[in-house]
């Protein structure tokens, strides 16, 4: 019904919605066809039953199942079905996060003050931006998409004052893949001390709910090897090298800072600026993530625990703090960027806004500005884009942690592009 809600009314709009409809679904049909990650899902969902440790199980040799119990739980009814099936459902579930993500996001930008043409390149510009991660994720069938979606879905209702049901979807987040955990203490900054309450009662219940199907013996061994797994004081979340497309902070600094990171995958090209211990690396990405963590004061703008801000300020700071998460936990692929997908759509308003509205001031220093800030924004797209672009140098992006150099620049234009200079900034 929300599709249909949306569905335009006169004839060549509704031709080309049915167009794109088709092509998604061929799309869909196309990439459910490999194995992808789905299937080390379903193996677990399986192995789950069976009263084996899905935690230390390697899945199509070399991967482990990271996610929580109640996920496989979900997945058991589904493990008796064909494979591309269920790939094909969770695909087409997949189209709907991402419609609600999108207008999620558009609902807290202005979209309507931009004229028809410049709301059109809006919307292009902003899928262009994030179609390698939006690629990646439906070719390995992930759960990024899905996420995001928790995380942007259950603040828009919390939001619409439904704390209840909000905080009930960031906590199946963060207790599924933990990325959403640092929404805590933006909900505390912000005051809202309600839904910090009902997440972490939602984290609790959803960690101890299989205890009905499992006992409460496996479960709790199952929760205490999960955390052995992802426990961030390993050392392979410290060095975070053994697979060739990381590309967190842990990884960019270890290849960055340690001249033999124990990356197997590396090419014989140098790319180290300085050679520390595996102690001093282990402080500087701590004292680096810290840094990360405090620079989302900057965003905040506001004085701790005011609650009412404008969408557009509410925008600003959940694109830092999605942007930020892929960067500081380990262990991170590079489908995990789908997260900057809010930053990037604001970083396009912002220019057309900004720089091609009709109403701007087109003097030197503006038009210098204007390209400056274009031909940024084109060097952090290709630098996210190249695996896509240009794939055939895969191995010298991944070797070079590239992707991770255009985050960060996507990161300082964010920090540049202030929202107190967008329409309805000030508005409550």
């Amino acid at each position: 019904m929300i599709f249909l809600n949306n569905f335009p009314k006169d004839y060549k709009n509704r031709l080309l919605y049915i167009a794109l409809g088709l092509i998604i679904l061929l799309i869909i049909l196309y990439e459910a066809q490999g194995k992808g990650d789905f299937n080390v899902f379903v193996s677990a969902s399986r192995d789950l039953l069976s009263g084996k440790n899905i935690y230390e199980i390697k899945y199509n040799q070399w991967y482990h199942y990271y996610y929580d119990v109640v996920f496989a739980l979900i997945l058991v009814p589904f493990s008796y079905l064909p494979l591309y099936l269920v790939k094909v459902l969770w695909l087409i579930l997949n189209v709907f996060f991402v419609f609600r993500i999108w207008k999620i996001i558009t609902n807290w930008l202005p979209i309507n003050d931009l004229n028809n043409k410049i709301k059109t390149v809006f919307v292009l510009l902003s899928f262009l931006f994030i179609f390698r991660f939006l690629r990646d994720n439906f070719h390995l069938s992930q759960v990024t998409i899905f996420i995001l979606y928790l995380t942007l879905e259950g603040l828009s209702m919390i939001d619409k004052d439904k704390k209840l049901q909000g905080s009930g979807l960031i906590a199946l987040g963060i207790n599924m893949k933990l990325l959403p955990l640092v929404i805590i203490p933006y909900l505390i900054y912000r005051s809202d001390w309600k839904s910090v309450f009902y997440i972490i009662s939602g984290i609790i219940v959803l960690s101890f709910l299989p205890v009905m199907v499992l006992g409460f013996d496996y479960n709790w061994f199952l929760l205490t090897e999960r955390w052995k797994l992802l426990n961030p004081s390993n050392q392979t979340h410290i060095l975070d090298t053994s697979e060739r497309s990381f590309h967190s902070l842990t990884t960019f600094l270890a290849a960055l800072l340690v001249k033999d990171s124990g990356d197997s995958y590396a090419l014989g090209l140098k790319r180290n600026i300085a050679n520390i211990s595996i102690e001093n690396l282990n402080l500087v990405i701590n004292i680096v993530r810290g840094a990360f963590v405090l620079f989302s004061l900057y965003f905040l703008r506001t004085k701790p625990f005011i609650s009412r801000i404008s969408k557009v300020q509410k925008l600003y700071e959940i694109s830092y703090i999605c942007l930020i998460i892929p960067l500081i936990f380990p262990h991170q692929q590079h489908y995990a960027f789908f997260f900057i997908f809010p930053a990037t759509t604001y970083l396009v308003y912002y220019m057309l806004w900004i720089y091609f509205s009709p109403n701007i001031n087109e003097n030197k220093y503006h038009k210098y500005k204007k390209i400056g800030f274009v031909a940024t924004m084109v060097i952090s797209y290709f630098l996210t884009n190249s695996h896509l672009i240009l794939g055939q140098f895969t191995d010298y992006y991944d070797h070079f942690k590239t992707l991770t150099y255009g985050i960060l620049i996507i990161l300082v234009l964010l920090a540049l592009s202030k929202p107190n200079k967008l329409p309805h900034y000030r508005d409550e």
